[in-house]
């Protein structure tokens, strides 16, 4: 008797659907960065007004709607409004009025940067996020292998992040990082040793999963795929971000978000489709509406980077952002939040 074939591997929506957003938009990474080096080859390479409206191109179509669909989960949600509503309701104003703070006591450069970290760290924990799903799918029983899938996954991710601030050249403890016109960012920095150190054990942790895959391939054991093929997407754009790329500050943030903003705009047309399906048009509606908060917020975050009086409008925007980063770590928590339990079945 022939044995029985393998159960296929289960998506959170399927194989076409995963594979666009939560897997395939890391080709936007490599689409983006193709198209800066060849401008660049050709003596094109955007730059002074015309880098600036790239940027603006990118981040208002979709860097800054994504974090307006972050409101179809914490107000439009009854169950999650309720859950925190002192924060969704006069503590978010307050966070966005600190951000005056910013102008006032002159912090752009350290804020600028603070924004960017964070956002490294947030689109870390938005793939991890994904691994788990997808372990939760198609590997329901804890095991040794989805420890070190972590383990190897989040080395191999920060390690790749931690080398662009790596103190390269003596022992400064700052670098300054030109963003547009006066604007810089004031990163912190990290010994190039301990990078190193990290590197190489992220490396070696790497090897030892990518030989467990193998050696349980031979075994004839049913690989995860969507696992395997998220952190190999995720890792490629990760390297090619912080360890190949030298491009100026706007073009570094588009080609390392571009795949976050691509998957988290999927998980979200999915969850508004899954969550509220009574509305008709529920995801059309929530696009047009992120879409109408990109372009708003990314003239007045432009116009900030070229006048004074519109960064002190930018910079409670900023605080948003962090808002973002903040609490999309705390929505999502499925064991915690049995209202999104659901979600987790493939949409069949």
């Amino acid at each position: 008797m022939n044995p029985a074939a393998p159960a296929p591997p289960r998506w959170i929506v399927g194989p076409g659907y995963d594979g666009t957003f939560f897997i395939g938009a890391a080709a936007l990474t490599f689409v983006f960065l193709g198209l800066y080096e060849a401008l660049k080859a050709w003596g094109l390479a955007p730059s002074g007004p015309a880098a600036l409206l790239t940027y603006f191109a990118f981040t208002a179509l979709l860097d800054l709607p994504h974090i307006f669909q972050t409101f179809a989960r914490t107000h439009a949600d009854p169950v999650e409004f309720a859950r925190r509503r002192p924060l969704y309701t006069w503590g978010l104003p307050l966070v966005m009025a600190a951000g005056l703070l910013v102008p006032a006591l002159g912090l752009e450069a350290p804020f600028t940067a603070f924004l960017a970290l964070y956002g490294s760290h947030h689109i870390i924990r938005q793939h991890v996020g994904f691994l788990r799903v997808y372990q939760g799918l198609n590997e329901p029983v804890p095991t040794l292998d989805q420890g070190l899938d972590r383990l190897a996954f989040e080395l191999g991710l920060y390690a790749c992040v931690l080398h662009e601030y790596a103190a390269e050249f003596g022992d400064a403890w700052t670098r300054t990082v030109p963003v547009y016109g006066k604007w810089v960012a004031t990163y912190p920095t990290v010994p190039a040793a301990l990078v190193e150190g990290l590197t190489q054990l992220a490396a070696l942790v790497l090897g030892a999963w990518l030989l467990r895959q193998l050696y349980r391939a031979a075994l004839g054991e049913r690989l995860n795929g969507p696992k395997i093929a998220l952190m190999l997407a995720a890792l490629s754009t990760h390297y090619v971000v912080f360890l190949v790329a030298s491009v100026p500050f706007l073009v570094a943030e588009a080609i390392e978000t571009a795949y976050h903003d691509a998957q988290y705009h999927g998980w979200m047309m999915h969850y508004q489709r899954r969550r509220f399906p009574a509305h008709a048009r529920i995801v059309l509606k929530w696009g047009g509406a992120a879409l109408a908060y990109g372009l708003l917020a990314g003239t007045i975050e432009v116009l900030g980077y070229t006048q004074d009086l519109f960064y002190w409008v930018f910079a409670p925007l900023g605080m948003l952002t962090l808002f973002h980063y903040y609490i999309d770590g705390r929505i999502w928590r499925f064991r915690e939040q049995p209202e999104l339990r659901s979600l987790l079945h493939p949409a069949t």
